[in-house]
């Protein structure tokens, strides 16, 4: 009796370290955050937004020069009798200048200032969009590696049991049994699950490639769902009030609308081309230069205020102006498309996930109705009531009421991530949660 243990004890022990050792969903988005091209392109881009504002106010702060200079002078006078003797001079110029400008009134730069907070909200709101979008990417390409895999675990048992069948109808065949046409039959089945198991190699391959794709690694051992998930209702359970916080919060109307602030603010930046400036101009100069009757030096400091009112510009500021205003339409418009997509998007989130609760049950009764029938089916064939094509129909049936099973259960998870998505508070919190539901991870 222990030495018939000892098989088992091992598969135990090599399974428990196969689950120990995958990775889970929670380390997939881990290693997709610190790598996926997509979302690091977000987080330069608004990183990068955020040098806007320190850009805008330094063009309200003073604007301090220095210029220095020296030059040599190599000068052959010749003179006809006049004022001064001929001869040559050499001597040496030097001088400097410092500058200061300090901008009083330029009602532009201030819009700019201005205009730079907007421009950096939007990128954030982009930015913190293009995470939840690889939430979702990383647990739908999670999800479809489980799927493919169990996938090819249906078509290998399918493969098996088709088999054993062909085998079965093959003996019954050579003791007088049964038709030449249930052996046919039998085969033809085996090999259609033959070349189903060679699409399913394919497609776990594919659906491996994808989750590189945003891992940045191949992860060769994931962590599959348990049996028990929670199949709860969306909360509110009333769709008006997800469409609503929808269009209130999701991210991408959020940055449609910081948008349509930054085209409102440039039109009032190209209308101020317009308005005059005015600077605070100071000035320290220094120069020293010589010559035939001697060296000079001169100090200068001045200050005072320029003033710069444009008269004519060709046309150009209107033409900016209206440029401007075509732009605030074009925002206008892409925030009601914005708007109008995360409305769709939830209603088609919420009922999704209402619909897939209703479809994880059924399905599930389902798997087990058509278990039984298999069941009844293979004993109906043993008693010779049933044919071998009777029992190779209900083997499918039950091999495709469990893959719509599974498939239902990762399609449940998945609309419950995107109506968060569309309602804009979707976060790797979510994701903890469903980690909780997948073995090894409890």
């Amino acid at each position: 009796m222990l030495r018939s243990e000892k098989p088992i004890i091992a598969f135990a022990f090599l399974f428990y370290c196969s689950v120990a050792a995958a990775t889970d969903l929670v380390e997939s988005y881990a290693l997709a955050e610190a790598s996926d091209p997509v979302y690091k392109e977000s987080i330069s881009t608004y990183n990068a937004t955020l040098e806007t504002k320190p850009q805008a106010r330094s063009q309200l702060l003073p604007l301090v020069t220095l210029n220095a200079n020296t030059t040599r002078h190599d000068d052959d006078i010749s003179t006809g009798g006049g004022f001064g003797t001929s001869g040559q001079v050499d001597f040496n110029s030097h001088g400097y200048s410092l500058d200061l400008s300090q901008p009083v009134f330029h009602y532009d730069r201030y819009l700019l200032f201005k205009q730079s907070d907007s421009q950096i909200l939007q990128a954030q709101a982009e930015m913190d969009s293009a995470q939840q979008d690889l939430i979702v990417r990383v647990s739908q390409r999670y999800f479809n590696v489980l799927a493919a895999l169990d996938n090819l675990a249906f078509a290998g048992a399918e493969k098996t049991a088709l088999g054993q069948q062909l085998e079965q109808t093959k003996q019954r065949f050579d003791a007088g049994l049964t038709a030449i046409t249930d052996v046919q039959e039998a085969q033809a089945g085996y090999d259609r699950s033959v070349a189903s198991e060679i699409l399913a190699v394919n497609l776990v391959d594919n659906s491996r490639e994808g989750l590189r794709e945003v891992t940045g690694e191949y992860l060769m051992e994931l962590s599959p769902l348990g049996e028990t998930i929670e199949l709860a209702p969306p909360q509110p359970e009333i769709i008006d009030d997800w469409t609503a916080i929808s269009l209130e919060q999701n991210l991408l109307v959020v940055a449609a609308k910081h948008a349509l602030d930054n085209a409102q603010q440039t039109i009032k930046i190209e209308q101020s081309g317009h308005l005059p400036t005015l600077d605070l101009i100071a000035t320290k100069n220094f120069n020293t230069t010589g010559g035939r009757f001697g060296s000079t030096d001169i100090h200068d400091t001045a200050i005072g205020l320029e003033l710069n009112v444009p008269l004519y510009q060709g046309g150009l500021v209107n033409s900016r102006t209206r440029q401007a205003r075509y732009n605030y339409d074009a925002a206008l418009d892409r925030l009601e498309q914005q708007r109008r997509a995360a409305q769709r998007q939830t209603r088609e989130s919420f009922l999704s996930v209402v619909s897939s609760i209703s479809q994880v049950k059924a399905l599930k009764q389902a798997l087990v109705s058509s278990e039984t029938a298999l069941e009844a089916t293979q004993a109906g064939f043993d008693a010779g009531t049933r044919t071998a094509v009777d029992v190779v129909d209900a083997q499918r049936v039950v091999l495709q009421a469990k893959r719509a099973y599974a498939l239902a259960r990762y399609d449940y998870l998945l609309s419950r991530l995107r109506l968060k998505q569309a309602a804009g508070t979707l976060s790797p919190d979510d994701l903890t949660q469903i980690n909780a539901w997948l073995i090894g991870n409890k």
